[in-house]
């Protein structure tokens, strides 16, 4: 064998031996090494400018790495607009960190209400949800697993980005984002391609990208293996409706998400797909949230503001509309920082954008709630205001709701305990037949397929969506039979 085809630094193994995944040559010599036999750093290895083997260095002298300025230099990037405008930005922080880190909550806020709730782990739990109806995020620090339900797939320790490939494969696509444009990259990647990119030194990104849509609810050993908060699995509505009434068809695959972040990432202000509540636990590093809560005046502006031609370059936390013949802009905005081993809850609606301190990996997932059914149908009738494409709205929507009017129909007393927490009762201890709350809920439901009905006669995928296979095909009279269950909780 040929020296030119051993590594000289570990007794003369072939390139084609098993640490010949990553090979270093000699610019004098030309003989070839293992990267991890020079005992280079892969920060260090990707700056060489030239490489001198221990031999060689002796009469050629050292490695040398490529000139690092002292004086921080700006990188810029040229984004350009569907109108053909173009705007010049530094590429190594997306425009709104700067608004976003130096955020202060409005000095008319209650400062004396806490703008989080913060639970011990078993306090978290379905009774707390219908009680309080989640007025707020939850946190709960350092959460314990076992107490709150959850089960993670691995010790939080080993949860990595090179942990998600060995589980999900590399040649598994993953949808990247580009955080100065805020969309997807083309062509796709796929995990390897991630996994390479996020353990590369931070100086040596040409960009700054993110991954927040991996779901592997499906997935061996990592999915299948991770086990949601009771809080979750007791309220998920399609957990609840799907498998009653759905038997040929998966369910939508939202539940179980990895999250993968780099330092510097963003995400801009959004609301999550149908006002779903999110659950979100930390394995490493760190995450930051704006949250602002889903008032009229801030689902208004939001509105607006996601209509506005230059979106992506207009603060939302500054963004001034006309509301009721006044000028207003968003109120009530607070920041949240989790850290590794935090458990979050973000109730339904709430719009919230997101910051990366340092490199990240987060399990978490999107859930809708019975109790939280007009705040879920408020936000889809936003969402098609402002013309979310199809890919970024909850799936099969419109059939979970025809699936959760068929459940309850036919299991009436649940549908008032999955609202309230305890049942109303008079004073001769004869259950309350009025429930105004699960009046109203029915009652938005039963108008969301009525109009879904309508747009079935001329549009082949919602027609679709509706289970005639359960309900019958004449629909209008199974409408009608929940109108008059309705009339019973008025």
């Amino acid at each position: 064998m040929s020296s030119l085809e051993a590594c000289a630094l570990c007794v003369g193994n072939p390139l084609d031996s098993p640490k010949s995944t990553s090979w270093i040559q000699c610019d004098v010599c030309k003989k070839w090494y293992h990267a991890i036999c020079t005992k280079l750093t892969q920060p260090e290895i990707k700056n060489l400018n030239t490489y001198h083997c221990q031999v060689c260095s002796a009469k050629h002298g050292e490695s040398s790495f490529r000139r690092k300025l002292k004086r921080a230099r700006v990188q810029i990037d040229y984004v350009a607009l569907n109108e053909g405008e173009t705007f010049a930005i530094d590429k190594a922080n997306h425009h709104h960190v700067y608004n976003f880190l130096n955020f202060e909550p409005d000095a008319t806020s209650e400062e004396k209400t806490p703008y989080i709730e913060v639970l011990e782990s078993e306090k978290l739990n379905k009774e707390y949800v219908l009680r309080t109806e989640l007025p707020k995020p939850v946190l709960i620090p350092q959460v314990d697993l076992e107490k709150s339900g959850m089960k993670l797939p691995a010790r939080r320790e080993e949860i990595s980005v090179q942990y998600i490939e060995d589980k999900v494969g590399g040649d598994t696509p993953v949808e990247v984002m580009d955080v100065l444009t805020q969309q997807g990259v083309l062509p796709g990647w796929n995990m390897s391609k991630w996994k390479e990119y996020f353990y590369t030194d931070a100086e040596s990104r040409d960009r700054i990208r993110n991954v927040i849509s991996l779901e592997v609810s499906q997935v061996d050993d990592i999915g299948k293996a991770f086990s949601r908060p009771n809080v979750v699995k007791d309220l998920d509505l399609v957990d609840k409706v799907w498998s009653y009434g759905e038997k040929n068809q998966p369910r939508p695959q939202v539940t179980k998400y990895c999250l993968m972040s780099v330092k510097s990432s963003y995400t801009d202000f959004h609301l999550d797909f149908s006002g779903t509540c999110v659950y979100y636990t930390v394995c490493k590093g760190k995450k930051t949230f704006l949250l602002y809560p889903p008032t009229d005046l801030n689902l208004y502006l939001y509105t607006a503001w996601c209509q506005e031609p230059h979106q992506n370059f207009t603060w939302f936390g500054d963004y001034t509309k006309s509301y009721k013949g006044r000028q207003s802009k968003p109120a009530g905005g607070f920041k949240a920082t989790l850290k590794e081993g935090d458990l979050f809850i973000i109730p339904s609606g709430w719009i919230h954008a997101v910051y990366t301190p340092e490199d990240s990996v987060v399990i978490g997932g999107n859930f809708l709630l019975l109790n939280s059914l007009e705040m879920h149908l408020k936000i889809n009738d936003i969402e098609k205001k402002t013309r979310v494409p199809s890919k970024f709205r909850f799936p099969m929507f419109n059939k979970v709701l025809w699936l959760t009017s068929w459940y309850y129909f036919n299991n009436q007393d649940a549908f008032i305990e999955d609202i309230e927490s305890t049942p109303i009762k008079q004073e001769n201890d004869i259950p309350e037949i009025h429930h105004p709350k699960a009046y109203n809920i029915l009652n938005k439901l039963i108008d969301q397929l009525s109009d879904h009905l309508e747009r079935s006669k001329t549009n082949a995928a919602a027609k679709r969506s509706v289970p005639t296979n359960l309900i019958g095909k004449n629909v209008p009279e199974y409408l009608s039979k929940l109108t008059e269950w309705c009339k019973l909780l008025s």
